[in-house]
């Protein structure tokens, strides 16, 4: 176990630690400026973007070595992306293999979790190390976060409590609304829109200190945890595909394929395990009123009614997305990943997704500039759709 977190320190940093590339300067629009030229001007967490390329698709020769500008931004934003997942999945690894409390409530929802949070954050350091090593042999500098590394640890056991973090996961706003939209025939590409199946609303995934085991409360974060590691791929997995169709080079496609199919793998094992959520059905109410308490249950239950899937009562762990509306509602229903609209899915639409969750609470305006300008640029390459 500890050689594997040592791999995991060391690939961190041999993929987040180049120089970073701020881009072009002359390139950029205020923060207010762009949200008013985006009528965002009264959002709060819509943060900025930069000037964006607008310079149709994006060239690239691989047999040279070259790639396109496009093909350039989508790979530094995805860099950045994964830089930032893997800082927020080392903190999960952290909590799910040493802390014995967290360890045991992550257990209910799958006797193997502490595994798979493993294996799901080093797939995400060698996301990173790889696409930041691929730019650099383009001749591109590597894409670094670290200047941004600036937010308190955890002080649990098992939480490495000195370490400064790029994410936030004890104030979480979780999007579970994706639960229902992959078991139904809709699509938001297509205006379609998703209650949410549990109300997580400034909740945390991981205990900022220790609690007692078996107890409701770190029952309650170890769900919350559960519903967030799928939300999270599941954004990863509709990011890839929005940028897919933008990318020249063949290589790059090639590149965010396979990186985007692993998103997919992640998502379908998360939204299976957040299907065992169990309820808690003693007083949580003390430490967390906002969430909805279940009088069936007198606590809090994390599916409607007594548990059961309100899509497939007698199936909580589909992994399966139903078939929905997909490029035309003239063609026949078809199962696939969803959202994958640059407007729904894109560069910026994911990053939102992110501030809205709360994965960004402390950070300061340097750091949304930089990643929203990555964000931007990203979009831009290729026409979209």
């Amino acid at each position: 176990m500890l050689r594997q977190q040592n791999h995991d320190e060391q690939v961190r940093n041999s993929g987040a630690s180049a120089p970073a590339d701020h881009g072009a300067g002359s390139s950029r629009l205020g923060r207010r400026s762009f949200l008013k030229r985006a009528g965002l001007g009264g959002a709060a967490l819509l943060p900025t973007t930069s000037l964006l390329i607008g310079h149709g698709t994006a060239r690239a020769d691989v047999l040279s070595g070259g790639l396109g500008q496009g093909d350039v931004a989508i790979l530094r934003l995805l860099a950045a992306a994964e830089i930032l997942e893997s800082d927020l999945w080392q903190q999960y690894q952290e909590i799910s293999l040493g802390n014995s409390a967290f360890i045991q409530a992550i257990q209910a929802l799958d006797g193997d979790m502490p595994t798979y949070v493993r294996q799901n954050t080093r797939d995400e350091f060698s996301h990173a190390a790889f696409i930041n090593s691929y730019l650099m042999a383009k001749g591109h500098q590597a894409v670094s976060l670290e200047q941004f590394r600036r937010l308190p640890s955890s002080q649990a056991t098992g939480s490495n409590k000195t370490a400064k973090r790029l994410t936030n996961l004890m104030n979480l706003t979780v999007d579970t609304s994706w639960y229902l939209r992959y078991r139904s025939a809709g699509n938001p590409d297509f205006g379609d829109t998703f209650p949410q199946i549990v109300n997580l609303v400034n909740v945390p995934g991981i205990p900022n200190s220790d609690l007692p085991a078996g107890g409701d409360d770190i029952q309650v974060i170890a769900n919350t945890a559960g519903f967030h590691f799928a939300t999270i791929e599941q954004g990863g997995s509709s990011l890839y595909d929005s940028l897919l169709p933008k990318a020249t080079s063949r290589e790059v496609v090639r590149i965010i394929a396979s990186i985007g199919g692993t998103e997919i793998q992640h998502f379908e094992l998360w939204q299976d395990k957040a299907g065992n959520a169990p309820p808690v059905p003693a007083a949580t109410a003390t430490r967390f009123p906002q969430l909805p308490v279940a009088p069936s249950v007198g606590g809090v239950t994390f599916f409607p009614g007594d548990g059961t899937d309100p899509a497939s009562p007698e199936d909580t762990n589909q992994v399966f997305p139903f078939p929905c509306t997909f490029i035309s509602p003239h063609l026949k229903p078809c199962a696939v990943i969803r959202p994958t609209s640059t407007k729904q899915a894109g560069a910026v639409a994911a990053f939102n997704g992110f501030v809205a969750m709360g994965l960004f609470q402390g950070q300061q305006d340097d750091f949304f500039d930089f990643v929203f300008e990555l964000a931007g640029e990203a979009d831009e390459a290729g026409q979209g759709f």
